[in-house]
């Protein structure tokens, strides 16, 4: 514990306070760190340095929140004791008689914003990033934020931060007032030592007009509404409470010590509610999946990609790795097609510039991104990732000729979604090198990568395939290869039983409201619209081939849409006419709301996805659970507060599902509805 933190007086007097958390890739917050920090601040109270530059020895950045697994394990009483603690702490450092600096790099987020804030001053790497993020874990700041965010940048910013749970690059925290100086590495300690000269930061004297007059009630009550509004916009209260009773509690108190006394029983409330508990869950589940998938510095061998198909997927693919930092090359046999393939890689490198800028990239992204018409890259890839139409027949003869051009040890990836990687393997002399990487659209904002092994995949071909995914900032999970893989395989039921639906006359705004009510981050109806109802299409009949029971027949609704060249979004219109990509959607009356009939359309959309999800356990598709749920929440947007889909069937009940599945099947005498074998082995 004395190693933990680390102390060095330099000639000016100032005290240079290391952070190394033993036995962690990053530091976080917890009682250990705590209590030795105390010991430092004890000893700074007693000796006081002429100033204090907080910093991380931890390459991966300053402070990156609290320790997730060590709030699931704290009871009620000692979580309180540990942020009434906590806070004491905070408030000894910040009245410590010379000035402090946060020196940060990497992630300041949550508690290590909160130190951070603790500091007179904060000087930033260009890399650094800082933000407020429990919201998305169900809860609040636990150790002042919720205070010190809006004292600092005033109530209106302070507040957005804490309720959004957004992250702020390096420059915009400067711009909002969060970070005092951001610099170049070579210059930080030298912007940590002037920032200490500055001496310690006076409190204000008196608030502003406009800061005096928005710490009335009435301005507060007005303040909260528009609060209020933009937060029920996005989520809803009843799924999501968090935002929601932080408003309540800035209504209340306004930017005062009352709000950081009452900021504890609100963080120890929600720590105790099924949100939080199942979205920390989910957080859990997601670094589960990435330490599973990523390699120690070195070990990944892949460095130039070739990307073949510059369609829409192949496109993306090739700019989001090319953004990421590998060298990219893209080819196709249509010169328009490669053409607007680059034009839209370079909308997406301008879009994300201050990410780029942030990590210091001396090469920009489309350096690195090369249009290669005669697909000559492919002699020096390390991974060559087949975006290709959905033919089987195509794929084969094109991985039969590029083989031969391939490095030994190159690995081939396809994107396919609904074709089987054994009967592609037959093409090649070293079907080991196969294996999937099946990618969500759009590449840029679905962080899920499906990562897929045939019979023959060897090993190596496994981890190097899930560490590209991890290294491009994508969640990799790994499956067998089986049709429709974990995500198309338990989202088709969901959206054809939502087509049947519509077939026997449901409104789509009403089938959707159904959806959401329950928790999905876009209904059905909308989501197939997204996804494309041709590709949704291919997919269901691909389904229906391997599992025509599960599947059932394919609603005539979508087959004559497809038909009549109306594919969802990409076209203007599917099941809902779009403009601009938005749907058009028609009110729905409040008598066509009742709760109880939603809640029954609910249950007939997502207990075949949840069947589904029994089968893919009984057929070992997965190795576990973990990987439905992980899957199904960050590939096909399963409300995350539940916990996934095998989390709340046995949060729900097992036995209950079971039973509301047979009662469905009696209801239509559909087979569909049959409940699988593979709940016997989640009763167990």
């Amino acid at each position: 514990m004395a190693d933990m933190w680390t102390i060095e007086r330099d000639d000016e007097g100032i005290a240079w306070v290391g952070l190394d958390a033993p036995g962690k890739s990053t530091n976080t917050l917890d009682r250990q760190v705590l209590d030795a920090f105390e010991t430092v601040i004890s000893g700074f109270e007693k000796n006081p340095p002429n100033g204090i530059v907080l910093y991380s020895k931890k390459e991966a950045g300053f402070i990156a929140g609290a320790d997730i697994e060590m709030l699931g394990e704290l009871e009620e009483e000692v979580l309180r004791g540990v942020l009434e603690d906590g806070k004491a702490l905070l408030d000894r450092f910040e009245a410590l008689p010379c000035a402090s600096v946060a020196m940060i790099h990497g992630h300041c987020l949550g508690g290590g914003l909160e130190v951070a804030l603790a500091c007179d001053r904060r000087v930033a790497r260009t890399d650094a990033e800082a933000g407020s993020p429990e919201v998305k874990l169900g809860l609040i700041p636990g150790l002042g934020a919720s205070y010190r965010l809006p004292a600092l940048l005033g109530a209106a910013e302070g507040m957005k931060l804490v309720l959004t749970g957004k992250t702020l690059d390096a420059e915009t925290a400067r711009s909002a007032g969060l970070f005092d100086e951001v610099v170049p590495e070579r210059h930080l300690r030298t912007a940590a030592r002037a920032a200490i000269r500055k001496g310690k930061r006076g409190k204000k004297a008196h608030k502003s007009f406009k800061e005096g007059a928005l710490d009335t009630r009435p301005a507060r009550a007005l303040t909260a509404r528009q609060m209020r509004k933009k937060t029920s916009e996005k989520l809803r209260e009843e799924h999501y409470p968090a935002p929601f009773r932080m408003i309540d509690a800035f209504e209340e108190y306004g930017v005062s010590r009352d709000l950081l006394e009452e900021e504890t029983d609100l963080f120890v409330d929600l720590a105790r509610t099924k949100t939080s508990k199942n979205l920390r869950r989910v957080f859990m589940l997601r670094e589960k999946m990435k330490h599973q998938a990523e390699l120690p510095p070195g070990k990944l061998e892949i460095g130039h990609v070739h990307v073949i198909g510059a369609g829409e997927m192949g496109a993306e693919i090739a700019a989001w790795a090319a953004l990421k930092g590998f060298e990219v090359s893209l080819t196709d046999i249509d010169r328009d097609v490669l053409a607007k393939a680059v034009q839209k890689a370079h909308r997406l490198f301008e879009t994300e510039d201050d990410e780029i800028k942030s990590r210091g990239d001396l090469r920009p992204p489309r350096n690195r991104f090369i249009a290669d018409l005669a697909g000559d890259g492919v002699k020096k890839a390390d991974l060559v990732i087949d975006a290709l139409p959905e033919k089987l027949e195509l794929k084969s003869d094109v991985f039969g000729e590029l083989e031969g051009r391939m490095k030994d040890t190159a690995l081939i990836a396809t994107n396919t979604s609904s074709l089987r990687l054994k009967d592609m393997a037959g093409a090649l002399k070293k079907p080991g090198r196969l294996v999937g990487l099946h990618f969500f659209n759009p590449v840029r904002k679905m962080p899920l990568v499906e990562v897929v092994k045939a019979g023959r995949t060897t090993k190596r071909a496994m981890t190097q395939a899930a560490a590209f995914a991890v290294a491009i900032d994508k969640t990799a999970v790994s499956c067998a290869d089986s049709p429709g893989f974990i995500v198309n395989r338990a989202l088709t039921p969901y959206l054809l039983e939502a087509a049947r639906m519509l077939e026997e006359g449901y409104k789509p705004e009403l089938i959707d409201a159904a959806a959401e009510r329950f928790g999905m981050a876009q209904g059905p109806v909308e989501v197939a619209d997204h996804v494309g109802l041709d590709i949704a299409l291919d997919v269901a009949r691909h389904l229906k081939e391997a599992f025509p029971e599960q599947v059932g027949e394919i609603p005539q609704r979508i087959c004559d849409l497809v038909e009549e060249g109306h594919f969802g979004v990409k076209s203007g219109r599917g099941f809902y006419t779009y403009e601009d990509g938005e749907p058009e959607k028609d009110d729905l009356d409040d008598d066509e709301c009742d709760p109880e009939s939603l809640d029954a359309m609910a249950d007939r959309l997502i207990l075949p996805l949840l069947n589904a999800c029994a089968a893919l356990i009984r057929e070992e598709v997965v190795s576990d659970s973990d990987e439905i749920d992980a899957a199904l929440i960050f590939g096909a947007g399963f409300a995350p507060f539940r916990g996934g889909p095998i989390a709340y069937a046995r949060e729900r009940g097992v036995k209950t599902v079971v039973s509301s599945l047979k009662a469905l099947q009696k209801e239509h005498e559909a087979a569909r509805f049959k409940p699988d074998d593979g709940w016997k082995s989640l009763t167990a």
